[in-house]
């Protein structure tokens, strides 16, 4: 069973930096939406893979709990409208983040292999850049993260 809480943050980024930290070892998931002008559903997709609608981006941070007493990568999803990013795209929007594209496609969007020892505040860096970046609305600065903790 998993409890979701909600955050909302903007430049003052200590409580979500928290939030990943507590998360980190396998212990859940988090959602990271920036707040856009207007009412707009978030970006969906059904069992089939495909979007269902054109929607505000979403970035997701899941984290695996150990095996065997090893660390396991966690990954960031990315469902965006935008396709295919190429990667040299992908690249800029990283900037130093050294994290492995696992996935850049044109209809499930992009997913990233994050190392066991990037830093909570880097993981978050690059979900706000690419949910910013990626997004089609005008966005108000702000962001929601949907805390998800095992």
């Amino acid at each position: 069973m998993s409890t979701r809480s909600e955050i909302q943050f903007s430049d003052d980024r200590a409580e979500v930096i928290r939030a990943i930290e507590s998360i980190q070892s396998g212990r859940g998931w988090c959602n990271v939406v920036p707040e856009v002008v207007g009412e707009v559903p978030d970006v969906a997709m059904n069992s089939f893979g495909l979007w269902l609608n054109k929607g505000v981006t979403v970035a997701t941070f899941v984290t695996y709990a150990p095996r065997q007493d090893v660390a396991q990568p966690s990954t960031i999803g990315v469902l965006h409208t935008r396709g295919r990013l190429g990667s040299e795209k992908v690249s800029s929007l990283l900037g130093d983040a050294h994290f492995k594209v696992s996935q850049d496609h044109n209809q499930r969007g992009l997913l990233l292999e994050v190392p066991t020892d990037a830093p909570a505040a880097q993981v978050l860096d690059v979900m706000c850049s690419l949910t910013r970046a990626l997004c089609d609305y005008d966005q108000t600065g702000r962001w929601r993260m949907d805390l998800f903790v095992r």
